[in-house]
């Protein structure tokens, strides 16, 4: 691009016209946001009048990641040494002119791309110019604003310019995505086999570009430089960034429209006085289920949603809901046809056609094209889905139902015959830094830092023994070598080893394919750990598979996630009742311990959540920070604070690694409660 650095503040050609105050900007979060749901963008550009659901905001795990691709961001800014930073705080990596240096405590986005133009345009011929990186700089055209995560501006000599030199401007977005770097692997990795689509899994990525691409500048540069071979790449995606551009985009409402017109046609419509009648024609559909703007507990103000006004708090979700069918907040609190276990856009969008929006409202017929092939010796997603929707129907038509579950008992007795005690339940905790806590690991690469060991034993099937755990949050040293010696001694007595779904095996078979983690165990450590694998000859058993496939518990939602199943389970158990109904389990982390606890409708309290009430707060330390790890996201979190944190107290150490071990056991022990359960069903 040269001699044309001050491009980037000029109106973009698809630009219609100017916008009148009150401005809305068409950012790149928006518009990652309006790809799920235009509708969204009515909602996402009034947060105060349309809240998001705060336990998708506060989930520690989301945060988590968060912060880790903003350590990504920074650590990626040390390609740039000279790199300044607009808006507050400047974080500067090298002394710069006095106009960089002041680019700070900038409130307005019109300052932030005045100061931004400002450095961009510099005189190109002064030798201190020759190169110009900016982080976090900011850029308008028109209606759409962007804050790259780096601008890069380098002057390059050119005695056949009229100026003497040619001006080359990147803009470059960080991403934590994993990517093989390698020469061999690259070609393909993101293009699909025809190589005129971006695969899926990379699309979102692209499309984050292409947007920055399409408001900054009409194409990227195609240098390819690296700050680590085995951590992160400045990778050329412009063909990529071209392809997305004019690729149709699908997305609720759309028409056929490509990535540039579709975004501007936002844009347009976000300069609509009436925000809300111009996103008015957005169905709703599947993309309702995951919507994070459905929320359950807003202020009575004894109006509908559709009829608040706009300084009143209103859930986003029940808005279009309104709108769309008539019905009131109140009657949208029922499990709604989006809430069905396994749903397919297909049959959400025929449902709502039929103008059946509760679950309850679906019938037999509406699952029996599909019921008549299903073999009957598994429960099928089909079936899983209509014993879902008659729990509902049967809890509407009385006053009390009491829970129900479905099981397969020929099919479960038979697997169970070829178990063989003792029976070990192992639970893993692991993470997978973007940014690798240890020398020599490669971003992403699996740590395996905890287990947790529970054993049932042929005369004592009433009993459950916590065994054994591992625990390492030694700052420096890596933990998975120790672990694969402590798993071992837990395991190799014989028995059957069980998993919850395939994370065990996964992991497993990670550490054992590794010279540097097996380098100390013996010929015999190896082939006992080996044969667990799915392919050894004592390969775990993976408990999710066979609830999937043999299990059914009212207030599961049809899912068969450990977290999903264990308070249902014990509503339908009388054995776990008998056995956790009273102050007697006990462990290293569990002392007189009651897990069966009733709420006032007489059922079961998920274990979990008293979990999450049973670790100490300590003066100074906010709940927040003492809160109890009840999820696997949360436990990553409480490691990397762990490995990360030079701040952390003894004392809040010793809280997060109390939190981290109970936890854990509560995840195996979980797994023998359903066990326990299945014994006692098939006894009847």
């Amino acid at each position: 691009m040269a001699d044309e650095s001050n491009s980037i503040m000029a109106n973009h050609g698809s630009t219609k016209k100017l916008i009148d105050p009150p401005l809305r900007y068409l950012t790149k979060s928006l518009v990652r946001t309006a790809l799920t749901c235009p509708r969204k963008l009515v909602y996402a550009t009034n947060p105060k009048s349309y809240p998001r659901n705060d336990s998708i905001v506060k989930d520690p795990f989301v945060k988590h990641l968060a912060d880790e691709g903003k350590r990504f961001g920074d650590y990626c800014r040390r390609l740039f040494p000279h790199g300044v930073e607009i808006g507050p705080p400047a974080r500067t990596n090298a002394d710069q002119n006095s106009i960089i240096a002041s680019a700070h405590a900038i409130p307005d986005a019109e300052e932030l791309v005045a100061c931004t133009n400002q450095i961009i345009q510099q005189d190109d011929n002064s030798e201190s110019q020759q190169r110009v990186t900016i982080f976090e700089g900011a850029v308008r055209s028109g209606p759409f604003f962007v804050r790259p995560d780096i601008l890069d501006k380098i002057v390059h000599p050119n005695p056949a310019s009229r100026t003497g030199s040619q001006t080359e401007l990147r803009v470059i977005e960080v991403k934590s995505k994993s990517y093989d770097s390698r020469p061999s692997s690259k070609r393909g990795q993101m293009w699909n086999v025809n190589k005129k689509s971006v695969k899926a899994n990379f699309l979102p990525y692209i499309q984050d570009i292409a947007f920055q691409s399409f408001v900054v500048l009409p194409t990227l540069d195609d240098t390819l430089n690296a700050i680590n071979e085995s951590t992160a790449f400045l990778l050329n995606v412009d063909e990529l960034v071209e392809v997305a551009l004019s690729s149709k985009v699908s997305f609720p409402g759309s028409n056929g429209e490509t990535f540039a017109e579709t975004v501007e046609q936002w844009a347009e419509q976000l300069s609509c006085e009436d925000l809300e009648a111009s996103f008015s024609e957005i169905p709703i559909g599947s993309q309702c289920a995951s919507c994070t703007y459905r929320i359950k507990s807003l202020p009575d103000t004894g109006q509908s949603d559709a009829n608040r006004p706009r300084d009143i708090t209103a859930a986003g979700f029940d808005v279009c809901w309104e709108k769309a069918t008539g019905l009131g907040r109140d009657e949208l609190q029922q499990p709604l046809v989006v809430d069905l276990y396994g749903y397919s856009r297909e049959t959400i969008k025929k449902s709502i056609e039929q103008g059946k929006f509760f679950l309850k409202d679906l019938s037999a017929d509406d699952f029996k094209s599909k019921k008549e092939s299903e073999p009957n010796d598994k429960i099928s997603s089909t079936r899983r889905q209509w014993y879902q929707v008659s729990s509902l129907r049967n809890e509407s038509m009385n006053s009390f139902h009491e829970p129900q579950y479905v099981l397969k008992r020929d099919s479960l007795r038979q697997e169970m015959d070829r178990w063989q005690y003792p029976w070990h339940f192992v639970d893993f905790e692991t993470a997978s830094p973007v940014l690798p806590y240890y020398p020599g690991m490669a971003p992403y690469e699996i740590i395996a830092f905890q287990f947790s060991h529970h054993i049932i034993h042929e005369d004592r099937t009433y009993e459950v023994c916590h065994a054994s755990e591992f625990l390492h949050t030694e700052t420096g040293v890596c933990p998975n070598e120790q672990f694969l010696h402590a798993l071992y001694n837990a395991t190799r007595t014989e028995g059957t080893v069980f998993q919850w779904s395939t994370h065990e095996n996964s992991v497993l078979s990670s550490l054992l394919a590794s010279n540097v983690y097996t380098s100390s165990l013996s010929l015999h450590e190896k082939e006992t750990l080996s044969a667990l694998l799915s392919d050894g000859s004592r390969p775990m058993v993976d408990l999710c598979k066979l609830a999937a496939d043999y299990y059914y518990v009212d207030g599961s939602g049809g899912s068969s996630s450990i977290k999903r199943l264990l308070a249902p389970t014990m509503n339908v158990s009388a054995r776990l009742k008998d056995i956790y109904g009273h102050p007697a389990y006990n462990s290293n982390n569990f002392v007189n311990f009651q897990w069966y606890q009733q709420d006032d409708k007489g059922l079961a309290i998920d274990p979990y959540k008293i979990l999450s009430g049973i670790n100490p707060v300590n003066d100074g330390v906010s709940d927040e920070e003492t809160s109890s790890v009840t999820h696997g996201g949360g436990a990553a979190t409480a490691f990397h604070e762990l490995q990360c944190n030079i701040d952390l107290s003894e004392q809040d150490r010793r809280i997060r690694e109390q939190s981290l071990l109970r936890y854990c056991e509560l995840d195996t022990l979980s797994m023998a409660m359903i066990v326990q359960a299945w014994q006692s069903f098939l006894e009847q």
